[in-house]
């Protein structure tokens, strides 16, 4: 675990700065498209990875990754600043979801808080209907109650 967090500006060598950037914008790109929410216990796998596809892409880049993938530190604090990507991304989507749901369903209000809610919600996954905005959750609940 780390004690502080990694920062852009602490990779000194242009090169390994580039590398890091490329990167981080790699798994900007595999959140938003592929995989919203990665497994943290993938981290070093997906991310290194994603970091090998950039620096093949780059010329010079894949004798900087060589370099960095025998210095285990700066590898460490490489894979930890790139993992940002995925984190931030995934609050993003939960913030903008936790927005968009409740009044896309019909799900605001004061009469559907605590059991009420969890019961709407749960016929809605069950049902596979989270993907459809134009159904009426107050009258499609009282059919099951």
């Amino acid at each position: 675990s780390k004690l502080s967090k990694t920062s852009l500006a602490s990779f000194e060598s242009a090169n390994v700065h580039h590398l890091t950037k490329l990167g981080h914008h790699h798994l900007h790109q595999h959140v938003t498209t592929i995989e919203d929410f990665p497994f943290p216990v993938d981290k070093d796998e997906l991310c290194w990875k994603l970091i090998q596809e950039s620096a093949v892409k780059e010329p010079g880049l894949e004798q900087v990754l060589a370099e960095v993938e025998k210095e285990k530190n700066m590898k460490e604090r490489l894979l930890d600043y790139i993992w940002g990507a995925a984190t931030q991304v995934s609050g993003e989507l939960v913030v903008k979801a936790r927005l968009a749901v409740p009044t896309t369903y019909g799900l605001q209000g004061e009469s559907l808080k605590g059991n009420a809610l969890f019961d709407v919600l749960k016929w809605l996954i069950q049902q596979g209907k989270l993907i459809h905005s134009g159904i009426d959750t107050k009258v499609s609940c009282q059919l099951l109650f």
